[in-house]
């Protein structure tokens, strides 16, 4: 046998023997096993549905409470999502020994929410002293704040690592922006109560039933994950969610709209600035039943020509539609991030969901999306620009109200109202 033959033989038999290697081992599952994952399985199903049901207990006692706290407790959620989210590349910074990076961070976040929430919140605050001087200089105060972050950042890069600082900085700001999404959520509050809560049930009701869908008839008929950022998430889950989503939207929106906590704005007037305040307006036209003709085909089929609802559940099939189709990239965004950074949840301050991040993941743009709603559809610009300018002049200190009302007691505007 000649060389080059004995080494064609021994190559093909280490060939033979690494097909033989790759070949994948049987996997003997005992009924033990089986009855492991079984366990397994529906300890994680109890964990998630005790804390959820809890979180819910929780939610529904801060909705019951006050306009203030509710905003709190947005507030109090940026701060845990901010928090989780710098927090992923913090120990990489603090091995490059950047002193300053987290502390310069915060500054950040906090200057953003002086801009943002002063305007919201200085009106209802006029009690304190410096209420009235803040809101007058707001903007200059920001841009104050936002000179100093900016100073402050320049003189903290180092060339070694130049690039790195850059990073993190895009990071924040990336973040910052994020947060952006769910300060309209103030403003939703402040015009009813309704227009907080409608969104935020939809998206939990969304999850809730997209996990339970999933489970009962995950991948029978759709045999592939619904993105390969979610493996876990299925198609069953996801369109059954949204008829669920429909019809819990046309229902609960009605009944909301029954309660005058629920619909009424929280006002600036006088005697609506304690803790402890009922609300009493007239309902805005959203919330009144309305005649609506049915169909030619509808009525002969069921007998009747008319249907007496409110246009808000109407306009909740959007929500809905948004909840279900829309809301759920914010979800498949913080996967993405989650996977890019190895890491399972970005918390574990609730068994079973996660962190603040996980659950909010959605929330942020569905509050983005029912501001842009009201406004556009429900309650014009005209009508935000009146309760911006009264919000203005209540937080005013009595001199320049009375001043303001002499310059125009004599115009033709109040003439005009008076007659």
């Amino acid at each position: 046998m000649s060389d080059s033959t004995a080494e064609s033989t021994l190559r093909q038999r280490k060939a033979t023997n690494n097909e033989k290697a790759e070949e994948p081992k049987s996997v003997v599952v005992t009924p033990e096993d089986e009855a492991k994952k079984r366990a397994d399985f529906w300890a994680k199903v109890k964990t998630r549905s005790i804390a959820g049901l809890l979180m819910i207990i929780v939610f529904a006692i801060i909705i019951n409470s006050n306009h203030y706290v509710i905003a709190a407790f947005v507030v109090l959620i940026q701060f845990g999502i901010f928090r989780e989210i710098i927090v992923i590349r913090y120990h990489e910074a603090k091995e490059r020994k950047l002193r300053w990076y987290r502390l310069h961070q915060w500054y950040l976040f906090l200057s953003t929410l002086f801009w943002v929430y002063a305007p919201k919140s200085l009106p209802h605050l006029k009690f304190l002293p410096a209420a009235a001087f803040t809101l007058r200089y707001h903007l200059a105060i920001s841009f104050g704040l936002y000179v100093i972050g900016f100073i402050g950042f320049v003189l903290q890069l180092r060339g070694k690592v130049l690039k790195y600082q850059l990073g993190q900085l895009t990071w924040t700001l990336m973040t910052l922006l994020l947060l952006l999404q769910s300060s309209t959520a103030i403003t939703n509050i402040t015009r009813g109560i309704i227009w907080f809560i409608l969104p935020a049930s939809l998206i939990i009701c969304n999850d809730i039933m997209a996990y339970f869908c999933g489970l009962v008839a995950g991948r029978k008929f759709i045999n592939r994950p619904l993105t390969s950022l979610s493996p876990n998430k299925t198609w069953e889950g996801f369109i059954g969610a949204f008829f669920w989503t429909l019809a819990i939207a046309f229902f609960l929106s009605d009944a909301l709209a029954r309660f005058q906590w629920m619909i009424c704005p929280k006002n600036t007037d006088e005697g609506e600035d304690s803790f402890f305040y009922t609300l009493q307006c007239d309902p805005h036209p959203v919330f009144v039943p309305h005649t609506y003709a049915l169909p030619d085909f509808i009525s002969n089929t069921f007998g009747m020509s008319t249907i007496d609802l409110r246009p808000i559940q109407l306009h909740s099939m959007s929500f809905a539609f948004f909840a279900s189709f829309i809301a759920p990239f914010g979800g498949f965004f913080a996967s993405a991030i989650k996977r890019a950074y190895k890491i399972k949840d970005f918390d574990s301050m609730f068994p079973g969901h996660g962190g603040v991040t996980d659950r909010m993941d959605c929330q942020m743009i569905m509050q983005l999306f029912t501001h842009v709603y009201i406004s556009t559809f429900i309650m014009p610009r005209a009508s935000s620009d009146v309760e911006h300018i009264i919000s203005l002049i209540t937080a005013l200190p009595e001199k320049e109200k009375l001043l303001l009302w002499r310059q125009l007691n004599g115009t033709s505007l109040v003439k005009s109202i008076s007659l």
